[in-house]
């Protein structure tokens, strides 16, 4: 009994924590967003198994990504979702929401993540994150 106790005392806990988040999700929705993908001075939101980061120049926003959901608005027939949502990447700190329309894909900072404010200014939150050109293979 005391052998079973300690091999289950040494499986590792740290991969379990981002057990939710699935690959597929990052290929599909992950990578760089901003409001001005070309100019390297422009605030952005980064999407990845590394974490969640929302940056401009020095100023940086992180936490850990540990599990994306594709309900976060809830499943049944009344619940209030809003138009275009496709996933929440869900941080420690805070989470990150993925829209899509007829321009493509982004990510919203007003009204969805407050602290961003201190990183990208007022005008940053009420910019639109479109998603840049992702490298190709990914």
């Amino acid at each position: 009994m005391a052998a079973v106790i300690a091999v289950i005392g040494a499986v590792p806990v740290a991969p379990a924590l981002a057990q939710d988040l699935r690959p597929e999700s990052l290929t599909l929705h992950g990578g760089t967003y901003s409001p001005r993908c070309a100019e390297a001075s422009a605030p952005r939101v980064e999407i990845a198994a590394s974490g969640l980061v929302v940056s401009q120049g020095p100023r940086r926003l992180h936490t850990p990504v540990r599990m994306d959901s594709y309900t976060s608005f809830g499943s049944a027939p009344t619940s209030p979702i809003p138009e275009g949502y496709v996933v929440e990447f869900i941080g420690d700190d805070f989470s990150l929401y993925v829209f899509q329309d007829g321009r493509g894909m982004y990510v919203p900072l007003d009204g969805y993540v407050p602290q961003a404010e201190a990183v990208v200014g007022k005008a940053g939150m009420a910019a639109r994150f479109g998603r840049c050109a992702q490298p190709r293979g990914r």
